[in-house]
Parts: structure tokens; sequence; C-alpha cells
């Protein structure tokens, strides 16, 4: 995200001499600024249709850390201990070490709002993400936590989950079903709502916008799964083997009716990747590439389901399924 003096140099003046200047002319700093503003500027559109909900997320919980460090993207970073606040610029990195962590951290853009961020564990992993952190002592760990923007979780969802070569209505499906986990499924932690991992939903850094899954994060902005008026926190997994199966209770009231999968029986008949039950990531892009539409693919994966804009009750039907067969029938 930009500072506020980049931001206000490329949205609130556009003629500012930043622009003016002839291209070749441009500092290399107001080059990386426009960059981010225009990610920015994508990221609020992004947004705007949706309920702006923001959740918590658990990150980097399976390595059990004691030391994290923390810079900045490309804007400066706001670093809060108690009444301590401390700004983070350039290369600049903030070391978090449980062994001296007196009191919560929180990291942010200088006016407190969400912002671009990398947060690794050294040796480990490193990851870039988009929200507000706070780090706090746990038991014999620290505890760290993204809040983030759903929709921004959803892209990162779509992203870690899809392959790239996905096409874009499987992915429209895949977004679809993730934003409805968010909604009906949290908390499920102690401290946050969700985690990183599949305990969960995977989830990684939040894609560029000219990705594919920002496209369809975008495109189905707020647009929940839903059963009987509710949001569902649909299951799904990589692949069924050739039939998804049925649940009695799934601890939502849904029961997952089985149904075929002609990709994988035609493709990957008897391999399973997951619990099978929903959506299957395999089989959704299969039909995804035959021409059929996200709509479809998630009616015939989740028979009985309607679309439902979160945030706003407005409710878009799916065709009504076709009589279905249990599995145990």
């Amino acid at each position: 995200m930009c500072s506020a003096r980049t931001f206000a140099c490329r949205v609130h003046n556009p003629v500012n001499a930043c622009f003016s200047r002839p291209r070749q002319a441009r500092s290399d700093e107001c080059e990386r600024g426009t960059r981010e503003c225009v990610r920015y500027l994508l990221a609020l559109l992004l947004m705007l249709p949706a309920s702006a909900e923001v959740v918590q997320i658990g990150v980097f919980s399976l390595f059990r850390p004691t030391e994290l460090r923390v810079s900045p993207v490309s804007s400066a970073l706001l670093v809060t201990t108690g009444d301590a606040r401390v700004i983070l610029e350039g290369r600049q990195i903030r070391t978090i070490s449980l062994a001296r962590i007196s009191a919560p951290v929180r990291v942010s853009a200088p006016d407190g709002s969400d912002t671009d961020f990398r947060l690794s564990i050294p040796g480990k992993i490193e990851r870039q993400f988009h929200g507000i952190l706070t780090v706090q002592a746990g038991d014999h760990k620290l505890i760290a936590g993204v809040a983030m923007d759903r929709e921004v979780a959803v892209a990162s969802v779509v992203a870690a989950e899809m392959p790239l070569s996905t096409p874009m209505e499987a992915l429209k499906a895949q977004a679809v079903v993730a934003r409805a986990y968010f909604a009906a499924a949290g908390p499920r932690h102690d401290g946050f709502d969700f985690c990183d991992t599949t305990h969960c939903q995977f989830l990684r850094a939040w894609p560029e916008p000219s990705e594919d899954a920002f496209q369809a994060t975008r495109a189905t902005s707020g647009l929940v799964l839903a059963y009987l008026g509710k949001p569902l926190a649909a299951l799904y997994s990589a692949s069924c083997g050739g039939q998804t199966r049925s649940l009695d209770d799934a601890g939502s009231g849904y029961p997952y009716y089985s149904v075929p999968c002609d990709f994988c029986r035609r493709h990957s008949p008897g391999l399973v990747e997951g619990h099978q039950l929903g959506l299957c990531q395999k089989g959704a892009a299969g039909m995804a590439r035959s021409g059929i539409g996200f709509r479809e693919i998630l009616d015939h994966y989740y028979p009985g389901t309607s679309l439902m804009q979160s945030g706003w009750n407005a409710f878009f039907l799916l065709p009504r399924p076709p009589a279905l067969r249990h599995s145990n029938d």
C-alpha cells in the first residue's frame, strides 16, 4: 500500500510532477510507488462490492515459531508494542523473539490500516501478506495472526489451492466455496478465526491483480454457497476418484450427495486425494474446460444449494438439481 505522501501524489493529484515528468526522468521510488498504488486501488475495487468482512488468519502455526521477522514490501510499516511506536522503512527488519516479547506486537500501515508486509521464520519460510499483523506470546511459541479483508483471504486461498493452469470458471467455483467456508465455519481456533493450513483452508500470499485467482475472486465478489437460506461451510477436495461421497452429518446439516465426476472417471479413476466431499477440484477444472460455467459446476457438486450475496441477502438460485441417489441407496 502507498505511503500517505506517495498515495496523495498519485491519486489525489494525478497531474503531479511525479506523472508529468518524462518517463525516463521518474525516480525508481516514484515508479515503485505507482505500481503499489495501482495494486492498492485494484484491491479496493475487489473489496467494495463485498461486505468488507474481516477474518483473522493464524499463520505459521505449524512451525511453532520462537522468532519472527517482519519487513516492508515497498511502503513504510508502523510497529506498535504497548506505548512504543517504530516506523520500518526500506530494508529495515524487525525481529520479534519469544524470549523478549513483553506485550502484543501490531504491524500496520503508518495510519493504522491494512498494508503489505513480509513475514518470515529465519531459515524456514517467508511469505508476503496483506492486512494487519498481530504477534503475541503463546505456550512456548509465538502466535501470529493476520487480520485481512475476507476477499483478500479468498483470493489467497484460490491461488494456493488451484494450479495456475486452472480454467477461470473452476477458479470462480473455488472462490465461492472458499468464501462460503469463511462465512460459515469460524471461528475454529482460540485467538484467531482460521489457520493457513488444510485444517481450515490452505492460504498463501494473495495474488497479483493480473492473476486469474484475483480476477476470479473479483468476478464472484461476495457470493457464497447457501443451503436452506444460510451460508454453507462448503467442503471440497483435490480428486474424488470418479464419484464424490455422501455424508449424513458434516456438522452443517447438508447431506453432501454422492455425484459422479466424469473427468476423474476418464482420467484418474480410483485416485482419491482428500475426503471426496463436495467440490472435486480436478473434476471442476475438467468441467470448466468443456465450457461449463461456475454456477453449473457448483450445482453439480452441491445439489439443492443456492448462491447468496453475502451481506446483501440477495439470492441467485441455481437450477433445480436432478434427482440423485445417495451412495448408500
